[in-house]
């Protein structure tokens, strides 16, 4: 895969960050930030995702804080599409998002044809 296709740009607050691809420190706390998300809300929900953002943002703003991130102007849409490229540049993806679906392959086996009928007289 090309680091083409593993960069995406973020929109926060007006300020437009490059989401590199993570490093393993990074995604072991992109993992952690994830599970802390996990059946929150409120101010929680939005630690988790200021978490989440950290890790995606820390490779390329290693001074970065997660103070900072919290003090970011940022827009619940912004903040939901930055979660959801950082999740997609770490190999991951947002929840709700469909798994691809699989190909019937040439190899496949024909479906059996349907079960005979069974007389009753």
């Amino acid at each position: 895969m090309s680091d083409a296709m593993t960069r995406e740009t973020i929109a926060l607050g007006g300020t437009n960050y490059a989401i590199p691809p993570l490093r393993l420190g990074q995604l072991r706390l992109l993992l952690d930030a994830l599970e802390e998300m996990a059946g929150k809300s409120g101010g929680a929900l939005v630690e988790a995702a200021a978490k989440v953002i950290h890790a995606g943002l820390a490779q390329a703003s290693p001074q970065l804080t997660i103070d900072e991130v919290l003090a970011m102007p940022a827009t619940i849409d912004e903040v939901n599409a930055a979660v959801a490229a950082i999740l997609r540049v770490a190999g991951l993806k947002p929840a709700g998002e469909a798994p691809p679906v699989a190909k019937e392959s040439a190899t496949s086996t024909p479906p059996s044809p349907p079960a005979a009928a069974i007389p009753t007289a």
